[in-house]
């Protein structure tokens, strides 16, 4: 399924996986949350695994939409777990948070459908 900026696939089992494009504007976040919550409620989504193997460095505006992302999740009774970080980006992550992320984090897809 194809979102403004975002592609989501689901993985069976209630898994749904989002690849965030470089068209994604995290500026922009009231105009793509209820879509894709729209598009979780469809795909019957028990969890979001959001992979950030194309995020360099995550700013603090990219951080919000993160967080945004977590809220809408919770709020639809889906899990969010973000996949593949690089890094650099876990880095700029770190320095960003000022207590802990409203999200799971996993190495990789796998480890994160495995719990």
């Amino acid at each position: 399924m194809q979102l403004p900026g975002m592609h989501l696939t689901s993985l069976g089992a209630g898994s749904v996986l989002l690849e965030p494009a470089e068209a994604l504007d995290p500026s922009q976040q009231d105009d793509m949350v209820v879509p894709l919550a729209k598009s979780m409620q469809q795909m019957r989504a028990r969890q979001l695994l959001y992979d950030l193997k194309s995020v360099a460095v995550i700013d603090k505006l990219y951080f919000e939409w993160l967080c945004r992302v977590s809220a809408i999740c919770r709020i639809s009774g889906v899990e969010m777990v973000v996949v593949n970080i690089r890094p650099p980006a876990a880095y700029a992550l770190a320095v960003l948070m000022e207590k802990s992320p409203p999200f799971r984090c996993a190495l990789n897809v796998d480890r994160a459908r495995a719990g």
